[in-house]
C-alpha cells in the first residue's frame, strides 16, 4: 500500500512530472502516458498523468473498484471472483490468438485528507485460486493509482502506475497496440461509466 507521503508526491507529479527516465507513450487531451524498460527486459512499466474536469473522484473510484459494474463496461474484463483477505481473481480478455489472463492480487483503498483515495492492487499466490488450462496466469503484477478532487470537486485529477508480465510470446506490436490505443480507451470508457454512475444518483434523489 501507499503512504500518505507516497501520494503526496504522486499528485505532486500532476503539477510537476517526474519522467526524465521516461519515455513519453501516448497522448490524449487529457492525459499523458509515459513508459520506461524494467531491469534491461523487454518489460515495460507504466505511468499515466491527467484529470476529469467535470467527473468526482469518488465517482471515478467507484468506476474502477466496484467489478460488478466495471463488468457492463469494461470489454476486456471477462470476470471476477471474491476470494479471502482482500484478495480477488480476475480474468482479462486477450486479442486473438492469445490465450486469456488471469491474476489474483490483494487490492486496498484508502482514503487521506483532502477526499484523496489510493487505489493499490499487487499479485499474491493463493491456494484456493489454482492457474487453469487455457488461461495464462499473471503473477508479476501492480497498480496503484492516485485520485485527487480539483479545487471546485467537479473533477478529480489521476496518477497512475501500472505493471505486469503478461508471459508468452507475445509479439510487440500487440503489446505497444494495447498501450498507445488501449490505455486512452479505457480513460474513456471509465471516464463514461463514471458519468453513469452521476446520472443513475441524480435520478435517485430527483
Amino acid at each position: 500500500m501507499f503512504t500518505e507521503d507516497q501520494a503526496t508526491a504522486a499528485m505532486s507529479e500532476l503539477k510537476n512530472p517526474d519522467v526524465a527516465s521516461w519515455e513519453l507513450f501516448a497522448e490524449t487531451i487529457n492525459f499523458k502516458v509515459y513508459r520506461r524498460g524494467v531491469n534491461g527486459s523487454a518489460l515495460k512499466e507504466y505511468k499515466v498523468l491527467g484529470s476529469y474536469s467535470d467527473l468526482p473522484a469518488k465517482y471515478l473510484l467507484r468506476a474502477y473498484t466496484d467489478l460488478n459494474y466495471r463488468k457492463t463496461w469494461d470489454k476486456n474484463m471477462a470476470g471476477w471472483q471474491k476470494l479471502e483477505e482482500d484478495r480477488l481473481h480476475f480474468t482479462s480478455k486477450f486479442p486473438w490468438p492469445l490465450s486469456p489472463r488471469d491474476y489474483v492480487y490483494e487490492l486496498r483503498v484508502q482514503e487521506f485528507n483532502g477526499g484523496v483515495y489510493c487505489v493499490n492492487g499487487k499479485s499474491v499466490a493463493d491456494p484456493a485460486m489454482p492457474e487453469k488450462s487455457g488461461t495464462v496466469r499473471v503473477d508479476e503484477y501492480r497498480q496503484d493509482v492516485v485520485i485527487q478532487p480539483t479545487d471546485d470537486g467537479k473533477g478529480c485529477n489521476i496518477w497512475f502506475g501500472y505493471f505486469d508480465n503478461p508471459k508468452g510470446s507475445i509479439p510487440s506490436s500487440i503489446v505497444n497496440w494495447a498501450a498507445r490505443v488501449g490505455v486512452p480507451s479505457f480513460l474513456d470508457s471509465i471516464k463514461k461509466a463514471g458519468h453513469s454512475l452521476m446520472e443513475m444518483d441524480e435520478k435517485v434523489s430527483a
